[in-house]
C-alpha cells in the first residue's frame, strides 16, 4: 500500500480520463493497494479475472475496471470503467507522486567536489559526497544523488535523475530524460584481452558510451564502453537491475532487457526487442527489430525480425516447445533402443 499526502476524491480522479462512472457512495481516497490489502480509502485495479476471489473481499473505495465489467460483481463500491485499465491506473500513481512532491530545495551540497571548470545548469540538485570531474557538462533540472562520481568530460543533458552510488567514467554522454538507479555503472572497461607472449595483455578502451533520451537503466547495471567508437543506447528503451552491456554493443529503441541479462561484446539489438530474465547473448550477434527472447535463453545465433525463441542454445519458439514436448519420451526411447541392441547383439 502507498499512501498519499494529498487526498483525491473519486469524481476528482474520474475528470482525468475518458471513462465512465458507477459511483455509490462519497470518500476520500488517499492510497493505492491490493485488492486484498485495501481499505475504504484505497483506489485499485482489477482487471485479470484470477483476482475474482479478491475482488468479491476488497473493501476498496474505487476500482479501475474493464469498460465490459459486470457491475453486479461489486454492486456497492464506486466502479471506473476504461478501456486498459492497469495502464490508467499507472497513470494515475504516476500523477498522484508528482502531486505528492515535496517542494524540495535545488542547491548543491556542501560536501560536494565539483571541479571549476564543470558547467552545471539550472535549478540542479547535487547532494552529498558527490564528486565531479574537469569540463562535465549537466544539463538543467538533473539531480544527482549522494556518492555519485562523475568523472571527466562527462555530458548529462536536462531532467535526469542519477540515484545514489551510481559512477560514471570519462567521456560519456547521457541526454535527456535519463534515469540511472543506485549502483549503475556507466563507461568502465569493455573485457577486451590478448593473449601474447603467455600472458594475456590489456587492451586499451578509448571509446565512450552514449545514452539517448527516455532511458533508464535500473540498479547495479553496467554497461561497459567501446573499445573504439561507442556503446550505444537508444531512445527509450529500459534496462532492469543486474544487466550487463559489453562494450561496442547497439541497442536500438524502446527495447527492454529484464534482470540478469548479458550482453557480449559487439551485439546489436534492433528497436523494441524483449530479452527476457537472465538471457545471454554471445558477441557479434544481431538479434533484429521486435523479436523476443524467452528467460534463460542462450542465444548463439542471429535472431530474424519479430522472430520468438528460447532456451539454449535459443531456437524458434515451435520447434522449441516441440522438442520439450518430445524430452520426456526419450527414456522410452533409449529404452527401446537398448532393447533392440540387445536382440540384434544375440544374432
Amino acid at each position: 500500500m502507498k499512501k498519499f499526502i494529498f487526498p483525491l476524491t473519486p469524481k476528482k480522479i474520474a475528470s482525468r480520463f475518458n471513462c465512465t462512472t458507477e459511483f455509490t457512495n462519497k470518500v476520500k481516497l488517499d492510497n493505492v493497494a491490493e485488492l486484498d490489502e485495501a481499505n475504504e480509502h484505497s483506489v485499485c485495479i482489477f482487471e485479470n479475472p484470477k483476482f475474482m476471489d479478491a475482488l468479491k473481499k476488497t473493501k476498496a473505495g474505487l476500482i479501475f475496471v474493464p469498460k465490459d465489467f459486470d457491475k453486479n460483481l461489486k454492486p456497492n463500491t464506486n466502479l471506473l470503467l476504461i478501456d486498459k485499465p492497469y495502464i490508467h491506473f499507472m497513470m494515475l500513481v504516476q500523477t498522484w507522486l508528482k502531486l505528492d512532491l515535496p517542494k524540495v530545495k535545488r542547491n548543491i551540497d556542501d560536501s560536494a567536489k565539483i571541479a571549476l571548470s564543470a558547467c552545471l545548469g539550472k535549478n540542479i540538485l547535487i547532494k552529498n559526497n558527490c564528486v565531479i570531474g574537469n569540463n562535465v557538462n549537466i544539463g538543467d533540472d538533473t539531480i544527482i544523488e549522494s556518492n555519485c562520481v562523475i568523472k571527466d568530460d562527462v555530458k548529462i543533458g536536462k531532467n535526469c535523475h542519477i540515484h545514489p552510488n551510481t559512477t560514471i567514467y570519462e567521456d560519456c554522454v547521457l541526454k535527456n530524460n535519463i534515469i540511472l538507479h543506485a549502483g549503475c555503472v556507466i563507461g568502465a572497461d569493455g573485457f577486451g584481452y590478448l593473449f601474447h607472449n603467455g600472458i594475456h595483455n590489456k587492451v586499451p578502451q578509448v571509446g565512450n558510451v552514449i545514452i539517448e533520451d527516455d532511458v533508464e537503466i535500473g540498479a547495479n547495471s553496467a554497461v561497459d564502453r567501446a573499445t573504439l567508437g561507442s556503446t550505444i543506447i537508444g531512445k527509450g528503451t529500459k534496462i532492469d537491475n543486474l544487466v550487463q552491456v559489453g562494450h561496442n554493443c547497439m541497442i536500438d529503441e524502446n527495447s527492454v532487457l529484464c534482470a540478469q541479462t548479458g550482453l557480449a561484446g559487439s551485439t546489436i539489438i534492433g528497436k523494441t526487442v524483449y530479452l527476457a530474465g537472465q538471457v545471454g547473448v554471445a558477441g557479434h550477434l544481431k538479434i533484429d527489430d521486435g523479436a523476443m527472447v524467452g528467460a534463460q535463453s542462450g542465444v548463439t545465433n542471429d535472431i530474424p525480425k519479430g522472430a520468438r525463441y528460447f532456451g539454449t542454445p535459443a531456437t524458434e519458439a515451435g520447434l522449441q516447445k516441440r522438442i520439450m514436448v518430445s524430452e520426456k519420451y526419450l527414456p522410452e526411447v533409449v529404452k527401446e533402443y537398448r532393447k533392440r541392441q540387445k536382440a540384434k547383439d544375440k544374432k
